[in-house]
């Protein structure tokens, strides 16, 4: 290896690097929190961790396959804190009954650790001039299909065969920081405003999520608390117009923009809640939205800009999906489908770190592919990613000097 090769080597491999970047304090901090490793003698929450960890990076499906790959390379994780290889019952036993609130707890600690990095370094959206993405919390929920009935799934029973079940994931995200900052299980045949009652928004944060969430009891909440939302008016709502704006922004795709006024019934009392109503077509498609909010002050084409970038978070979903270990799960307990989720969210936290870090010089997706088939080479993820060209240049050129000099060997 030539000169200019080596300052791309690391004193540790792939997968040392991507483990460094969660800091000792957390795995101790989240044990102590959730006291995990009481009820286990060998297979501490350390060793339980770098096993799921590496099972849901490179994507084995079985636990079989785990143990097998593990007796090839698991002297690369001996000083990672991996004191034994653990075989296939061990591994099942803590899937089936640690308490997936450890994995949550490291997934909560490291993102606080990483928030303020993923705000500087997150690239602008084209929201306008008139609101910061950090103000916007984008939420939604995604559903992930499991073997059997664990979970209760959604539709009718088949006439013949077991029903499948599957787990519904509802997750909250700042556009600024692009991760996921809360997340919460249920079954996939829970409706979506059960999650409302879990959620918490800071004081003048926007709220952007699909009709799916409809409810006018939130709404009405969040108006008194200082919060804002931007939604999907439903197809069959019924509302009272009592204020119609001129509109300015026919050019931007803007048809209408009203306030309206609508009645729920809490309690056995009707109330009213007024909004304001958007219409707006997209100019490519033609087709036509109706958009509601309790904005006033912003224009409405920046309204209509604010909702179409909470498609962010279907990219997120689709991102972690094709990434990382979420169509073949390693237990058929509840504990061990929730702490296998949780790992998959912390692997994306830490690859959503080292994107940012290396200023997307690569795509995401090819950026995990790459560290996953080569977990122990000995390279320096960032610099490897952020100059490729050069590493490729140096070593083929050095090589061809090579073999060019034993061609002519006499």
């Amino acid at each position: 290896m030539n000169q200019s090769t080596k300052e791309f080597i690391s004193d540790q491999p792939f997968i040392g690097q991507l483990l460094s970047l969660i800091p000792n304090h957390i795995f101790s901090e989240a044990a102590k929190t959730t006291n995990t490793d009481e009820k286990f003698r060998k297979m501490t929450s350390k060793i339980h961790f770098i096993t799921l960890f590496y099972a849901v990076l490179t994507k084995n499906s079985s636990l079989r396959e785990v143990c097998k790959n593990f007796a090839l390379v698991g002297q690369k994780f001996i000083k990672y804190g991996l004191a034994f290889l653990p075989c296939r019952s061990t591994l099942s036993d803590a899937n089936a009954n640690r308490d997936p609130a450890y994995f949550e707890q490291i997934y909560k600690l490291t993102y606080q650790h990483y928030c303020t990095t993923l705000k500087h370094t997150q690239f602008s959206l084209p929201i306008g001039g008139q609101v910061k993405t950090s103000d916007i919390e984008v939420f939604d929920s995604t559903t992930m299909t499991l073997f059997k009935e664990i979970f209760k799934g959604t539709g009718k029973k088949p006439i013949c065969g077991n029903k499948k079940g599957g787990i519904k994931a509802f997750t909250k995200m700042n556009l600024a920081e692009g991760v996921p900052n809360f997340v919460c299980f249920d079954a996939a045949c829970k409706n979506e405003t059960s999650f409302l009652k879990t959620l918490e928004l800071k004081e003048g944060s926007i709220a952007v999520f699909d009709k799916g969430f409809n409810k006018y009891q939130f709404y009405d909440k969040l108006s008194q608390e200082l919060k804002f939302y931007v939604t999907r008016l439903k197809c069959n709502a019924k509302y009272t117009i009592i204020k119609t704006h001129k509109v300015s922004e026919a050019h931007m795709g803007i048809l209408k923009d009203e306030m309206i006024e609508v009645q729920y019934k809490e309690k056995g009392v009707y109330r009213t809640l007024r909004q304001r109503l958007i219409t707006f077509q997209d100019p490519i498609s033609s087709k036509i939205f109706e958009f509601i909010t309790n904005i006033e002050e912003y224009n409405a084409s920046t309204i209509a800009l604010i909702y179409k970038n909470r498609w962010v978070i279907e990219v997120l979903f689709k991102q972690m999906k094709q990434n990382f270990e979420l169509t073949y799960f390693l237990s058929d307990s509840p504990k061990g489908i929730k702490s296998q989720i949780w790992m998959a969210l912390i692997l994306n936290l830490l690859f959503s770190v080292l994107h940012r870090v290396t200023k997307q010089a690569e795509d995401f997706s090819t950026m995990v592919q790459v560290v996953a088939k080569n977990l122990c080479c000995y390279m320096d993820i960032a610099k490897f990613f952020t100059q490729t060209t050069k590493y490729c240049q140096d070593w083929y050129i050095e090589e061809i000097k090579k073999v060019q000099l034993e061609l002519f060997k006499i």
